[in-house]
Order: C-alpha cells, then structure tokens, then sequence
C-alpha cells in the first residue's frame, strides 16, 4: 500500500509534465505560426505593387548592368558599372529565369527581404525566443524606409540580408564552437560588400561576438559591464579564429578580382568612390535631416529600441531573467546601431535609402525592449514602468506607420510614363541603343542604353564621371533614335542637352521636366544604307532602308525606311509595308502613320531625311522561301495610295529569304 501510495503522486507529476509539454509546444507552434503569418502577409501586400511603374532611376542602372552581361557585353570590360558586381550576377539571374522584366527584378528583391526576415527573427529569437522574433519582424514589416527598398531593384536589402548573415554565422560559432561557421561569417560579410559595400561596420559587432568566446563573457552573469574582456581572452584560440574568419573572407574577394577585369572593376567601383567623395563632400546639416526624417518617420521602431536600452540599462546587461545569451547579444545589437550610426555619419554622400542599415539592429532592440516587460503583473507595475509607456507610445505611432507604407506603394505613376514607354518601343527597334537619364524607362521599353555609358546620375555628372562630350559621342556612336529626358539629369549636362535639341527633328513633351527627343537628324554626307531615290507622289522621296535579318516566322521583320519630303506636306500620310509570297499574294502587313502616329507627314521638314521606325509581325506559320517587300503610303480618308515614280502604287524594296525556325 505504501508503493502504491508513492507510484500514484509521481504519475501525476508525470501528467502534469506531460501537460505542461504540451502546452509549451503548442505555444512554441503558435509563436512560429504568427511569425510566418506576419512575413507571409508582409510577401502579399508588397507583392501587388511589383508591377507599379515608378521612375526611380537608380532601379534602371542596376537593371541595364544586370541585362547588358546577358547581352554579351562582359562587366566592367565593357560596360561601366560603379557597384560590385554580384548583385548584377544576382539580378541577371531573376532576369534569365523570370524574363527580362522591372517585375523579375524586384521579386528577387522581395525574396532577399524574406531572407532577411528570417535570418533577423532568428537571432531575436536567440536572444528573446518567439516573442523576439514576432516582434523583431513586425517591427521591420511596417518600417517605411525597408517596405519600400524591399520592393524596388536597390541593393541595400540583399546586402544587409547577407551582412545579418554573417552575424548568424557567428552567433552559431558562439554556440557551437565550430569554425566552419566563422569561415560562413567572413564569406557572409564578403558577399555582402561584393553586392554592395554598405556594411563594413558590421566587423564591430561581429569581433565582439567572436571575443566573446575565448572569454568568460559566455558565462559572466554580470555581462560585459563587469569583466574585464582583455585580460581573460584566449588568445591562441582568438587568433585561430581570425584566421579561419579571414579565409572565409577572402574567398569571395579573390573571386571577384579573378573573374572580372580586376584594374577595370577597381578604376569604376573603387576609384568612383574617391572621385564621388571629393566632388560632394557632404554636411552635417544634410546628415542630420536624414535622421530626422528616418526617426519621425520610424518612430515606432525608435520608441521601442529606446525602451530595450532602457531595460538593458536597467539590469546593467541586458533584461533580467535572461539567459546568458541574451547577456552578450543585447551589446551586440548595441555595437552594431552605433556603429552603423558611425558609418553613415562618415559617409558621403549620404542618401536617405543608406539608412535602411539600422533597421534590424533597431528592431532587435525593440524586441529587448517588448521582452523586458514580461507578462506577469508585478513586472509590468515595476521599475519596467518606463519601457511599458514608451512601448505604448510606440504602438500608438503604428497606423502612422503603416499609413507611411501605404503612401510609399501609392506613389507610383503611370500615365505619363506609359505613354513615353509607347512613344520609345515606336520609334525604335528592339537592337536599338537609347539614350538618357532614365535607364528604368528605357529598359521598360525593352530597350538598352550603350554598354559604356554609365550611369546618367547626379553624382557622376559632379565627379566628372559623366560629360556632355561623352555623352555626345556615344549618341553619334551608336545612331541613338531617341533620347530621354526624364530625370533631371540632362540639365546638368546643357552642352549636350544643346546638341540633342538641335540634332533631332521631333521631341514629344509632357512637362518642361519630361521630353522625349526622337528622329535624330542625319548628319551632312552620312550614308543611307540600301540608298537610292525613287518618288511617291509629287513631294515625297524614299532614299532608302534597313533591314534586320534573319528572318524567321514568328517574329518581327524590323525595318527602317528613310524618307525625304522635297517640299512641306498638308495631308497625314499613312505608311503600309507587305510581304508578299512569289505568287504576289499577301501574307504580313503592317499600316501606320510614320514612327507610330508620333512624327507626321505634316510635320516633316522639308529637305531632311525622317527615319521611319516599322516592326512587321512575321505569321507564325509561315513558309520559309523567297518573299517580295514593298511599301508605300495612302490617305487613311480615302484609300488612295500615292502613286511611285516606278509607275505602280508601291515600291518594291527587296526580295528576301525567310529561314525555318527549326
């Protein structure tokens, strides 16, 4: 009786166990089911805007570097890029697999931000378990500076994705003691640097975690406020671990400089940054509005990293009750803000976007800050009473928060922009190169800008990187038919500005800020391919045309045809092109006003040459053989064709051979 009395107390404190398990692990999926609810409701609502058509020009350079290697035009060798080169690799291989479009690259964009998410909610996870982590990816959901970097083609989200990486990497170390993970660390950061070099601060938090190791700091329930970190520190085993975090490192690095023109790649992405710094060296005026502006618009996230430094501040390490971990990591998240404070104070020029930077180290605070309150009453009416009305604070600023967000996907345009992108795909072909200020705007258009021209940016036009001379030549260079004025950037340029105004023929005008120029001028004594002059009707001369082969079914035949009125034109002519079998039937036709409806016959000047612009879909069934071309023009009114010199009322360009797609 008595054993039995013993056995029935430890059954139920085996039930009770068991209850308890249960219900920890029914909490634990809980917390992990809100932290991927939030992350997948953050995918949702970004996600709809990726199409949006915005005009941030920065998107277009990265878009243009990342589609001109596809094109065969190597990084760096022949093109001029002034970033690393693997967020191009990156975006490249969005654009191969999910075509070459602005919404390929910004879902690769939007992928790294999940990435970043979960790498984040880890390591508040560490330090604050679920809680942290929901928090922590709360807090950078409705961050406006992050919800919009994260859904535009813009480096900053990919790198920091990587630089957090590398603080992954080495918090496993710290815990597993294993230096496979330091090497991860250091490849980590070096991967981060070759898509964009935002991050070298991160060496400050990331030497902190690794000493941290090799002393007792692991182990030190007073925290780093008092030990003496110096004199306990393993240093065989420290410099062991440099070496090993350095090999990771250097792995990428070496990678880079043998894959790519190395004294290229050095002149554009390392030089540029000299030449950058110098023409615009900054003030601290124009640094400190840009912390204004992120810390009114961020104050949430401000107001709950103040309340972890409070707690943290409070206990002399970090939250009380926490796990040794939490100890170590609450400097960490500390180190890493004020050194990427550092930073950006350093930097310049300095852009509103580089400050994207301090959100996870923010958020990771916030979620110290939330943690520290605990749920039971006696800490909640404690000397936690401060962080509780800062917290509250905060989460009064969240719907200003998310109204931020919802102003940001909203402030996209379309009309202007969606009629330039017709005006640019009409009056030019598809092997064309353009030119510009708005390299979004002509990708857009399925178009490229000439591989050494660069950005058309502010900052390249003041460190002299970007000229009107160069810009000049490149546009002769390439037989540019139109060049974009979209961005604010040509005005900068006004000898070149000058020379486009006067050497192309039409330009279209939105405001005084948004002019298309196009049908550029011939210049006196530049040859006419295929030239020659026979006369339609009484003042019109066809001097002669282009053709792009091969030609196979399925696709456009693209042509150029060179037009000439003798004398001024009343009537708006409309341009037929057909292809005709051997038998004369017709088999394709393409009819339009000139350039697409942009440039009419009214308009032409008398005694220069306009180049029309025309893509004649090829049926996708069509035989291969021997086709016959012509074209000429007709009143719409009427149907009346103008009749040719050649006695007929077309004119046959050339016979031509269509090829099997097979």
């Amino acid at each position: 009786m008595k054993s039995n009395r013993c056995i029935l107390p430890s059954l139920r404190e085996q039930s009770v166990v068991r209850q308890k398990r249960d219900t920890l692990i029914d909490l634990r999926y809980g917390w992990l089911a809100a932290w991927l609810m939030v992350i997948g409701l953050v995918v949702v609502w970004r996600a709809q805007n990726l199409a949006a058509l915005g005009t941030t020009n920065d998107e277009g350079a990265y878009l243009m570097w990342a589609t001109l290697p596809l094109e065969g035009y190597p990084l760096y060798r022949e093109t001029q890029a002034v970033q690393p080169p693997l967020f191009f690799e990156y975006i490249g291989l969005a654009l191969r697999l999910g075509g070459r479009t602005l919404e390929a690259g910004r879902w690769a964009v939007l992928l790294s931000f999940v990435g970043l998410l979960a790498v984040t909610g880890w390591l508040a996870y560490q330090a604050n378990r679920w809680l942290g982590a929901l928090v922590a990816a709360v807090m950078m959901a409705l961050s406006p500076l992050l919800f919009t970097v994260a859904g535009l083609v813009l480096a900053e989200v990919p790198a920091t994705t990587l630089a957090v990486g590398s603080l992954a990497c080495a918090l496993l170390f710290w815990k597993l003691d294993h230096r496979s993970w330091l090497f991860g660390s250091g490849a980590c950061l070096a991967l981060s640097l070759l898509v964009k070099a935002s991050h070298p601060f991160m060496l400050a938090p990331l030497g902190l975690l690794i000493l941290a190791r090799r002393s007792s700091l692991k182990d030190s329930p007073a925290g780093l406020a008092r030990l003496n970190l110096w004199n306990r520190l393993d240093w065989r085993n420290v410099v062991l671990d440099g070496l090993s975090w350095l090999a990771g490192f250097a792995l990428p690095l070496v990678w880079a400089l043998l894959s790519y023109d190395t004294p290229a790649l050095l002149q554009q992405v390392v030089l540029f940054r000299g030449d950058l710094r110098a023409a615009m060296p900054g003030s601290w005026a124009e640094t400190g509005r840009h912390f204004y502006t992120f810390m009114t618009s961020h104050g949430a996230l401000s107001l709950l990293a103040l309340a972890g430094l409070v707690a943290g501040a409070q206990s002399g390490s970090g939250p009380r009750g926490s796990r040794p971990d939490s100890r170590v990591l609450f400097w960490v998240w500390l180190v890493w803000l004020l050194a990427a404070v550092g930073l950006l104070g350093w930097h310049s020029p300095l852009f509103y976007h580089h400050l994207a930077v301090m959100i996870p180290p923010l958020a990771l605070l916030g979620a110290n800050g939330v943690a520290s309150l605990g749920w039971s009453r006696e800490k909640l009416l404690g000397r936690r009473g401060l962080g509780l009305v800062l917290v509250g604070v905060a989460a009064l600023n969240l719907p200003a928060a998310v109204e931020a967000n919802q102003a940001t996907v909203s402030g996209v345009t379309g009309g202007r922009e969606q009629e330039a992108l017709k005006l640019l795909q009409a009056v030019s072909s598809p092997d064309d190169f353009l030119m510009g200020d708005s390299q979004l705007l002509i990708f857009m258009a399925g178009r490229r800008t000439p591989p050494s021209m660069g950005d058309v940016a502010l900052v390249a036009v003041k460190a002299g990187w970007q000229t009107s001379a160069k810009m000049t030549a490149l546009t002769e260079a390439y037989r540019s038919p139109a060049v974009v004025q979209w961005a604010l950037r040509l005005p900068w340029l006004p000898d070149y500005l000058a020379w486009v105004q006067e050497n192309y023929l039409a330009h279209r005008v939105w405001d005084n800020d948004h002019i298309i120029y196009f049908g550029p001028r011939l210049r006196p004594g530049e040859p006419i391919p295929n030239e020659q002059s026979i006369r339609l009707g009484e003042s019109l001369d066809l001097r002669g045309y282009h053709l792009t082969e091969p030609l196979l079914p399925g696709q456009d035949l693209n042509l150029r045809i060179f037009w000439e009125a003798r004398a001024p034109l009343d009537r708006d002519y409309t341009v037929f092109v057909q292809l005709l079998d051997e038998n004369g039937s017709l088999v394709a036709s393409r009819d339009s006003q000139p350039l697409g409806g942009y440039f009419p016959t009214t308009a032409w000047p008398a005694g220069e040459v306009v180049t029309d612009v025309v893509a004649l879909p090829l049926p996708a069934d069509l035989a291969p053989g021997r086709y016959r071309l012509i074209t000429g023009m007709y009143l719409l009114e009427t149907l009346e064709r103008l009749p040719a010199s050649t006695g007929e009322d077309f004119i046959t360009l050339t016979t031509l051979e269509v090829g099997s797609r097979e």
